[in-house]
């Protein structure tokens, strides 16, 4: 949950500053992952709209995570009732 908080506060601070909030990192992204697969997801709203417009896309670590754990929902590895 501490996630959801600090993006929260980061954005809330990038406003203040007339800039958007800077996309989730790699470490964030795998924070966020894990509290997906938590069921029930605490604020699952604003989760679900941090992984599907907060993780950059290509060739970046982040990216790589999103998709790794995606591929694990579509293997049958992990589930998500968010997703």
């Amino acid at each position: 949950m501490a996630l959801l908080e600090e993006y929260k506060a980061h954005t809330a601070e990038r406003a203040e500053l007339g800039v958007p909030p800077l996309v989730l990192t790699a470490d964030q992204t795998a924070e966020l992952v894990e509290l997906l697969k938590a069921s029930p997801v605490a604020d699952a709203a604003y989760a679900i709209d941090l992984f599907e417009n907060k993780i950059p896309a290509g060739v970046d670590d982040a990216a790589y995570i999103k998709a790794a754990f995606l591929n694990d929902i579509v293997q049958g590895n992990v589930t998500c009732t968010e997703i």
